[in-house]
């Protein structure tokens, strides 16, 4: 009979006692597992630099606000900015710092939960005919990525059409033909929705890009400006800026079926915000520009230097501010997380120590309860190094099966983090297979503690005097 069936042979005698060390390892080494991949794949998530674009541009205020609400969809829009910005960063005089500019304006959702997105064909890499752009006009999500459609085509961008994210058919049963209606905002749950009468119809969905783009319905950004509250807010807005007060005796005049205006000669029907054609279906704002605003900006810069330059131009003004994403979330990583993260690891090893303590614990008494056995296996032939190599075989033993165990434990914990992270912020955790070494490196260190704590009873084993206890059997 070899060491290993020996070992074995002694752990199944006092199964309940090893089980119990066993689950105590799993334990440990499964949290530390888990804290380890949830704490480097979030970092590699929302500390990431690998962004398409390099300059987001809205209102002057707290930059990670405006991160996380423009390319996280979480949190609120810090403010509106003049559409004179995006004006001057396609085709004016920022030009020069700009390979690509995207609108962007929020405020909508559907069903209170969804985040509806005015934004033009060029976010989908599309102009406004509807053909595709050529490469290098083309906005990357990630470096060398961009949307794709998977279903569909792109929405015309003077039309009630809607394009929306892989995840939303399955959320919220839209499919392309579907109509859907806007809600303001993010009504409380005992607040009633203020639901708009315009209506949408979905005509194309996105292929996945497992970020939170795949929970957005994205709209044509005229349309947005169709909805006879927006135009209240924006006018109100521009007279701000002028120096003026507001019209508050202004009301917005909803397109319902008791003030839909008549259809004239040409087929077309004249709201407040736009002209309708009920032809083709298309519309035109009828809003001055000079009281358009958006949201935010998504930048790409001509690379080097620019991306500073333009940034440094821009947040010299008062009222918008340009931050470089990849920046913001690292900072806020470092800032937020990480403490936290490495608190958590040093729980983690005190659990692991805790762990070894009681694999010491616990062969130390089955070796006081065994040293009768002991000194029938020394009678036997059995020499000191035999005994003190059967315990700390029996201590490495029971540490591998508790750390293959907790090695599983932790990566299906980091599972339903990872789902978590899916369903709630519409972002993947990404295993990297390339740390399985150093997983197994943690695992090795495990083992080789559970070997010196099993050091402590392998020397009282190691000292027992044969003698004295065969004769006192």
């Amino acid at each position: 009979m070899n060491y290993l069936q020996l070992v074995l042979k002694q752990m199944r005698q006092r199964a309940l006692s090893t089980w119990l060390t066993t689950l105590s390892v799993t334990l440990g080494v499964g949290l530390a597992i888990a804290i380890m991949v949830l704490g480097r794949e979030s970092q590699a998530l929302f500390g990431q630099n690998d962004y398409g674009y390099d300059v987001l541009v809205g209102k002057k205020g707290s930059p990670l606000q405006l991160t996380l609400n423009t390319i996280y969809h979480v949190d609120v829009s810090p403010g509106n900015i003049p559409y004179e910005i995006y004006a001057r960063l396609a085709s004016g005089d920022l030009k020069k710092y700009v390979a690509n500019a995207v609108p962007t304006v929020v405020g909508d959702t559907y069903q209170g939960k969804y985040r509806i997105v005015g934004t033009y064909p060029s976010m989908f890499g599309y102009d406004v005919d509807g053909q595709p752009l050529p490469a290098d006009r083309i906005m990357n999500y990630r470096p060398g990525r961009h949307l794709e459609m998977d279903q569909g085509r792109v929405f015309a961008p003077n039309k009630f059409q809607a394009v929306v994210g892989s995840d939303i058919p399955r959320l919220t049963g839209l499919s392309i033909g579907s109509i859907f209606q806007a809600t303001h905002g993010i009504p409380l749950p005992s607040e009633k929705p203020d639901i708009h009468a315009e209506k949408w119809t979905v005509v194309g969905i996105l292929a996945p890009t497992h970020t939170a783009i795949d929970r957005v319905l994205y709209i044509p950004l005229n349309s947005f400006y169709t909805i006879a509250e927006h135009g209240v807010g924006l006018i109100a807005q521009e007279k701000l800026r002028e120096g003026q007060l507001p019209d508050t005796a202004a009301k917005p005049e909803e397109a319902d079926e008791d003030t839909v205006p008549p259809v004239d000669g040409d087929g077309i029907q004249h709201f407040k915000n736009y002209d309708y054609n009920t032809r083709d279906g298309t519309l035109k704002i009828t809003l001055p520009p000079s009281v358009w605003a958006l949201s935010a900006i998504l930048v790409q810069s001509r690379g080097g230097v620019t991306g500073e330059a333009l940034r440094y131009d821009l947040n010299n003004g008062t009222d918008v501010m340009a931050v470089n994403p990849a920046s913001v979330m690292r900072e806020f990583f470092d800032t937020f997380l990480k403490p936290t993260r490495q608190l958590l690891l040093g729980i983690c090893s005190l659990v692991t120590v805790v762990a070894a303590v009681g694999i010491l614990v616990s062969i130390y008494n089955s070796v006081s309860a065994r040293l009768k056995e002991i000194a029938i296996l020394r009678a036997l032939g059995a020499t000191r190094k035999t005994v003190l190599s059967l315990i700390c075989l029996e201590a490495a033993v029971i540490a591998a099966i508790g750390s293959v165990l907790g090695v599983a434990v932790g990566h299906g914990i980091n599972a339903l983090g990872a789902w978590y992270m899916m369903h709630r912020y519409g972002e993947v955790l990404q295993y990297d297979y390339r740390e399985v070494v150093f997983e197994a490196a943690y695992v090795a260190c495990v083992i080789a503690a559970a070997v010196v704590a099993g050091l402590v009873p392998a020397m009282k084993a190691y000292r027992t005097p044969v003698a004295t206890y065969l004769v006192a059997s």
